[in-house]
Formats: C-alpha cells, structure tokens, sequence
C-alpha cells in the first residue's frame, strides 16, 4: 500500500548515507538511456532511474555495467517499489540534485528490489505537471522544457538532417490530446532509435506517450522536440492514459480527419490569436535578446520596408537559410552542407509601429504569401521579367493594423535583411479579435 505510515519503511529524506540497513517505498517516474561514461580511459555504461516519494521528494539511482540489465528488466515507470541496500552518496554538487533531497542511490547486485502489486493501475503522481498545448507558445525557442501527454495520431518517415556537417537521424510524429490541437512531436537520434522503434511497432494501435522536459520550437509554427535530458515513456500504464486512449476511441473519426486536414500544420490552430494581456510593446521588444524571451507576440500598423529589394531569394529546401547561387546549380548548403538545388522563396522586410516603438520583422514562405497575396514563384518570374511588385506589395500592406507571434531571426536574415525578428504567424486585428472572442 502507497502510505506514509508502512510499517519499517523510511521515508525518502530519512535515508542518508549514515544508514546501512534501511527500506523505503518509492514510485519510478523515469527512466533514462544506458550511457557511456566519457573523458576517461575506463569506459563504464550506466543508467539512471528517477523515484519520488508520496510526497513528491526526488532521488536520482544509478546502476551501472553488469547491474543494468538485471535491474532494467524489473523496473516499469510509475509501477512502485521497496529498495533497500542501496549504496548512498551525498551529492557532491547541490546543483546537480533533482529536487530537495541531498543524496544519490548506487543499485548494486546487493540491492533488493521488491514490487508493490496494486489491483488498479497507478496515477499520475499529483505533482507531476503536464503542460497544455496552448500554453507552448509562452515557452517555444527558450530552455523552458515542458512535459507533456499525447496520443500518438500518425507517423513520417525518417529523415537524415545535417548539422554543423554531421548527420543526424529524425522522425516526426503527430500527438493530440483533449485540446484538439495535433502538433508534431520530433524524436532526434536516440530516442529516434529506441522510443521511435517502439511506437512504430504499435503505430496501429495509436500509442499514449508521456513526454518529459521536450522543447518546444517555433519549426511548423509550433513544435515538441526532444533533447539530450528528454523522457519519452511509450504505453505508459497510468490510468490517465487508458483515459486518454477511451477519448481518442470516442473522437477517432474527428481526429483522422484532423490529420487529413493538416491541422498540425495550421498556423490557426497551433498559434491562434492570443488575449490583449499577451501582447508586449514594442519598446520592449526591440531591446530584448534570445536570452530575454523566445517569442513574443506584438500588436501594431505595417508598412513595407525595402522598397528597392527583391520580395524573394534563394532558399535550401532543408534548411530554408539563403544560399546566393544559380537558381539552375546543383551545390552544397553553405548552412546545411547537403547537396541541394535553390528554389525561389517569398521573403518580405515589414515595419511595425506602435505607441511605443519601431521594429523592421521579416516575413518568409507561406507567411509571407499570405501577407503579400503572390506566390513564390511568380515573384520570381515577375523579376525575371522586369515587372515590378513592390507598389503593388505596399499598397496591400501600408497602414494594416495586424498581430504577430514573432520568434528571433536567424543571423544570415539579421545580416542580409536587417531584421531581428521572424514573422511566425500573423493576423488582421478584426479577425483576431474575432478569433479571440
């Protein structure tokens, strides 16, 4: 029974390194990766698991080499344990702890793990915090990781992506929960590799995921992401996902129709208009910096900057940074380093002006389609054929009193362009307040 008052248990901020025999119950809430120690000629694999508590107290438990498999075929996350004859050690660094308890436990081959068989499944413990969809927006392109549970609606295939000239392994799935907003979740590498296999051997059954520390990007208008300190628990046996996967049974035609629909790629419903209270100044804006805030939406009246500039340029089709070559060459992304073949992209300089300031953003892609109404290719074509669109573009433009979620430009456009941030999505005010309403 989970109970503070089991008879001969310590509880977790009890047990200290002073102790030799002891026992305590605690819940596994996570489960990391096996590891490979690095920086030393005695290379050592190891994997730490994280309990908690009744009361939510945390203990970080590593077990290593031999131990790992022995100990990993026992542990299920959130299923409860008693653990005694764990080695503990104070930690060394107060930073490196995962909450208020001092000390790390070492399983070793004496450690004795029992189960706690329970009839029901477990419950989310009460102070584990799952973060809604539509909140992310607050949060996106900053080290703000967030925790989150979804259904897992459909899958892409794998893709290699270059980095820095290294290739790295990523597939990209669609998760959705009771906000009926899907967004793509981004497994990278490892998790790729593990997690990914797992799903994927389950996509028919549309597997829950409980998401922990994910980032969230502005890629796709908005985005979950793992990183290096990511958990990724697949089926997880809590009752909040049995509950998860009912509601999807009962929607399941509602939400199909969702993917088919490409919701998770709709500005609309990813990013929708937000309330007056989230909208920042553009005094503020415009001396802030990425370790400052991510994004930021702003309010104010357009007009069109650059009127002697082209309203395209030459993207990768991977990356989509700007690579100044032949339309027709086939070359390496200066960015990316991948061999690619540049397309024509809309990009447009804008200024927006409110009581408080002026800040030149620039809008690329669709976003600027839809602001300027011509597609890419035509302004191309346009400039190849000497026709001029920049007064038609400003007469479209000037003295529109509109809402953007803006996200920090990437240094080529700051460079080129001359403008700090990044249109992700924008709206009119009327259809905003619409919207909001």
């Amino acid at each position: 029974m989970w109970s503070e008052h089991a008879d001969g248990m310590l509880r977790l901020p009890e047990v200290n390194a002073c102790l030799v025999r002891w026992t305590s119950q605690v819940q596994l809430i996570e489960a990391s990766h096996v590891k490979t120690t690095c920086g030393s000629e005695l290379t050592k694999k190891f994997r730490y698991f994280v309990f908690s508590d009744f009361q939510g107290v945390k203990v970080t438990a590593l077990t290593i080499d031999e131990n790992i498999d022995r100990v990993s075929d026992v542990f299920v996350p959130f299923k409860k344990y008693r653990i005694s004859k764990a080695r503990v050690y104070e930690i060394p660094n107060s930073s490196l702890s995962v909450g208020s308890y001092r000390f790390y436990w070492v399983l070793t081959n004496d450690t004795v793990i029992d189960e706690l068989i329970e009839i029901d499944p477990p419950k989310l413990p009460c102070y584990f915090r799952l973060r809604s969809i539509a909140s992310c927006d607050a949060v996106a392109d900053t080290e703000n990781f967030i925790d989150v549970m979804g259904i897992v609606l459909c899958a892409f295939p794998a893709r290699e992506v270059y980095f820095e000239g290294g290739p790295s392994v990523a597939r990209d799935y669609v998760i959705v929960n009771y906000e009926l907003r899907p967004v793509i979740l981004t497994l990278w590498n490892e998790f790729e590799a593990i997690e990914g296999a797992d799903i994927m051997a389950n996509i028919a059954q549309n597997p829950v995921l409980i998401c922990i520390r994910l980032r969230v990007t502005t890629d796709n208008y908005l985005s979950l992401s793992t990183q290096s300190s990511s958990v990724i628990l697949v089926s997880p046996i809590v009752q909040e996902a049995g509950n998860l996967r009912a509601w999807f049974q009962a929607n399941k035609s509602d939400l199909t129709q969702m993917v088919h629909e490409r919701s998770y790629a709709n500005p609309c419903v990813l990013v929708p208009p937000v309330a007056s209270s989230r909208i920042s100044q553009i005094s503020f804006i415009a001396q802030a910096t990425k370790f400052d805030i991510g994004t930021a939406w702003i309010r104010g009246t357009v007009s069109l900057e650059y009127r002697k500039g082209r309203l395209w340029y030459l993207a990768c089709p991977h990356c989509y940074l700007p690579n100044d070559f032949s339309l027709n060459w086939g070359i390496m992304c200066r960015y990316c380093s991948r061999d690619i073949y540049t397309f024509p992209r809309a990009c447009v300089t804008l200024a927006i002006k409110d009581g408080t300031g002026s800040l030149n953003v620039i809008a690329m892609g669709d976003e600027a389609e839809k602001l300027i109404g011509i597609n890419s290719h035509r302004l191309y074509q346009a400039d190849k054929e000497d026709v001029h669109l920049t007064d038609r573009v400003a007469s479209a433009l000037n003295g529109r009193v509109m809402l953007f979620y803006l996200k920090h430009s990437d240094h080529a456009f700051r460079v080129t362009k001359g403008a700090r941030y990044t249109i992700v999505a924008s709206y009119d005010v009327n259809d905003a307040e619409a919207q909001a309403a």
